[in-house]
């Protein structure tokens, strides 16, 4: 059984996967079979995550089972969310 990787932004099957850092954070690039790359984005999204309540954490398109990280943090951000405005 293949493991194909398979592009989040144009498609098609990858080749290799290539992370890079700057200023600290993971950065990533995906390269096809013809050479060409597509880059994919951060690891983890922090402008983002820092706009979300406090269990929701957004991570880039190389992160494996996110969307399941996704539904679960926020059905804990809906249950907490419940609890605080219950006791305003």
């Amino acid at each position: 059984m293949s493991n194909t990787v398979i592009c989040p932004r144009c498609g098609r099957a990858v080749r290799s996967i290539h992370s890079f850092k700057s200023n600290g954070r993971t950065y990533y690039r995906f390269y096809h079979e013809d050479g060409s790359r597509c880059y994919v984005g951060p690891r983890e999204y922090i402008y983002a995550t820092k706009t979300q309540w406090k269990t929701l954490v957004i991570m880039g398109a190389v992160e494996v089972g996110r969307e399941e990280m996704y539904i679960e943090g926020s059905i804990k951000a809906i249950r907490e969310m419940n609890v605080a405005f219950q006791e305003l």
